[in-house]
């Protein structure tokens, strides 16, 4: 599933799936198709012992070894951009790539 996944985002056809999906959602409950607001939130994901060392870390405020998953959605709660970091990483840090890939991605996004 992994290979299949990584083949999709890299070749564009998660994009071409998603983008287009989310405009239609925005659109049926009476909204623009391209999001003008949205949210950034994250959390810390415990994770198995064979995840390589490397990519996993340990969140002390949640008490949690593992990862952490940063997002933006839009109001509706629909992904515009995710970030996978290990659990130590502070959220302002995990937040960098996220807010430059949405301002990059989603250019009527005014508001975070």
């Amino acid at each position: 599933m992994y290979w299949y996944v990584t083949w999709w985002h890299d070749d564009g056809t998660v994009e071409q799936l998603q983008d287009p999906s989310r405009g239609r959602v925005r659109e049926a409950d009476g909204r623009n198709a391209e999001p003008s607001a949205g949210l950034i939130d994250s959390q810390s994901v415990r994770t198995a012992d064979t995840v390589p060392a490397g990519t996993r870390g340990f969140d002390a405020g949640k008490k949690a070894k593992g990862r952490k998953r940063v997002v933006v959605t839009d109001t509706l709660g629909l992904l515009l951009a995710v970030h996978v970091v290990a659990a130590n990483i502070q959220d302002r840090d995990g937040a960098k790539p996220l807010l430059l890939w949405t301002r990059l991605d989603h250019q009527g996004v005014q508001r975070i």
